[in-house]
């Protein structure tokens, strides 16, 4: 067998492991970590919080998840940003509507917090100061931040599997089919 033919031939018998090892690797949740995705999701449960300890905790320049969280902002919200300033933190604004539970106790069991409960990007430090609204601009709610987080991961899985897989797929097949055109061809 030629060369050509056999490496073809083994691509294409790897195609589907390389779908497999993606599918796991996206099971894992090893394409949330490398995007930072899973940073983003805490702050997510962190901003559904009312309650508990360090809930809705702003993110500053310069935390772990600053960088992911500012991809999805700028990536799918339909908030007028401002190109000449520097964003300096993210704030939920406070609850539109939230509730929890406790037991007899005083041991907060549950909580939540309305999926509706906007939040922001301040162009200044804060806590600690009132922000003027040309300051900061409101980018979207809770219930957005999950949904920016999913399609996330919905387009990654999309370029990769429905469009590099398959063009691979289709490259290598188109490739084999003219390599076995050629060698029928008679020699003349």
């Amino acid at each position: 067998m030629n060369p050509t033919r056999l490496t073809l031939r083994v691509l294409s018998l790897l195609l589907p492991i390389l779908y497999l090892v993606f599918l796991l690797a996206d099971r894992a949740g090893v394409w949330s970590r490398l995007q930072g995705l899973d940073r983003v999701e805490r702050v997510a449960e962190r901003f559904e919080k009312s309650y508990a300890p360090n809930a809705s905790a702003p993110v500053i320049a310069g935390d772990p998840e600053w960088e992911p969280l500012l991809k999805l902002i700028y990536r799918y919200s339909h908030a007028s940003l401002p190109k000449d300033k520097q964003p300096q933190t993210v704030a939920r604004f406070r609850a539109v509507a939230s509730g929890k539970e406790e037991t007899p106790g005083g041991e907060l069991i549950a909580e939540w917090t309305a999926p509706s409960t906007p939040f922001a990007l301040l162009y200044l430090p804060w806590p600690g100061q009132p922000i003027p609204k040309e300051d900061y601009r409101v980018v979207g709610t809770i219930g957005d931040l999950r949904a920016w987080i999913t399609r996330s991961k919905d387009d990654l899985r999309f370029l990769v599997k429905d469009v590099f897989l398959v063009l691979f797929s289709f490259a290598v097949g188109l490739t084999l089919l003219l390599q076995e055109h050629r060698s029928a061809k008679p020699s003349g």
